[in-house]
């Protein structure tokens, strides 16, 4: 009896770890960490999709959407994620700060819980404005380059730097007077109206970042803003870590079958 028990064991747990074959169901928590040194930059919450490949933040050379444009501005993702509800079966959201401002700054770490479909919700895409700046934004711009498949139906994770390419929308010319997200630095917003539209193209944001800014302010320190020193910013600007959440259903189904069979035993 003590062997029958013990193969009956052996064939549930396999059952259970088994798990379906075809799309399944998994859930998975996305942590953010900011990697910026004290007085470094911050990005705005970042939005993240999940996907079937087909969907496209942005193509470097190209003129942003307006979905994009709006991130890369305000730091709003309303309008990407209204794009990005156009695609079946897409979860997505926004994760940013729970306790202060909601920009993700320098030494914070955010998370969030997504439940995925196997066959709708492989890809991953992220999109955030990095501040300050008038339209500076990280964002993966090949829709299949983060792929989950590896994640699903496991207790693994994948991990990964963001912003170590930083892009310029192209959108608004760069300009310290009305660029969101000064007064997190020290920096006067001035009037806080929209920048001139610029009308250029997504282009990488290379060499000293804010050397090109009009109304710059006078004397103030953008070392620690510096993302392209990669002494200070060696891992990006943040690192995205996405890891697998057991079922415990799966679990609790599998307590519930073994208590029963012991229960048995004894009876």
């Amino acid at each position: 009896m003590k062997k029958s028990i013990i193969g009956i064991c052996v064939i549930m747990l396999a059952t259970v770890v088994a798990a379906p074959t075809q799309a399944q169901t998994q859930r998975v928590r996305v942590e953010v960490s900011s990697n910026a040194p004290t007085g470094g930059v911050a990005i705005t919450p970042l939005w993240v999709g999940f996907h079937d490949g087909s969907f496209d933040v942005f193509d470097a050379g190209s003129t942003a959407s307006a979905g994009l444009e709006e991130i890369a501005e305000t730091g709003s993702a309303a309008g990407l994620a209204a794009d990005f509800g156009m695609t079946a079966g897409g979860v997505g959201g926004s994760l940013g700060s729970p306790t202060g401002p909601p920009p993700i700054q320098p030494g914070e770490t955010v998370s969030g819980i997504f439940d995925l479909d196997s066959t709708d919700n492989q890809f991953f895409s992220y999109a955030a404005m990095v501040l300050p700046s008038s339209d500076f934004f990280v964002a993966n711009g090949d829709p299949t380059s983060i792929d989950l498949a590896s994640i699903f139906g496991t207790s693994g994770s994948i991990s990964f730097d963001i912003g170590t390419t930083v892009w310029d929308a192209g959108t608004e010319v760069n300009d310290f007077a009305t660029a969101p997200g000064n007064p997190l630095f020290g920096i006067p917003e001035g009037d806080g109206a929209a920048g001139a539209a610029e009308g250029g193209l997504i282009a990488e944001v290379t060499g000293d970042p804010y050397s090109g800014f009009l109304n710059t302010p006078a004397g103030f320190d953008f070392g620690p803003l510096s993302f392209n020193d990669g002494a200070l910013y060696s891992g990006g600007i943040a690192t995205v870590t996405i890891t697998a959440v057991p079922e415990p259903g799966s679990f609790g189904v599998l307590a519930m079958g073994l208590g029963g069979l012991f229960l048995r035993r004894r009876r």
